[in-house]
């Protein structure tokens, strides 16, 4: 398991923007997480999917796809939180 960043807002309420993590800002193209990697939160639980990278290749930002089954109070709660991918 790997930190993928910090959860930095939610949009349409069922997408994440994940804020990537420093380490991601010196690593190469293929050490960046793959579309459809599972996401977890910090008790493990899956949350949902890596759904495209954007931004800058300094500080990437990772838009994760929340899954159908969490419910929209519980993906309110993961804002400002630390993520993880699988």
């Amino acid at each position: 398991m790997k930190r993928l960043g910090v959860v930095s807002h939610l949009i349409g309420g069922r997408k994440l923007i994940v804020k990537g993590s420093e380490s991601m800002s010196s690593c190469n193209i293929k050490e960046l997480p793959r579309k459809g990697s599972a996401v977890l939160d910090k008790k493990v639980a899956r949350i949902g999917k890596v759904s495209d990278i954007i931004g800058p290749a300094s500080r990437p930002y990772v838009v994760v796809r929340i899954f159908s089954d969490v419910p929209d109070s519980k993906a309110k709660s993961w804002i400002r939180e630390k993520v993880y991918v699988k």
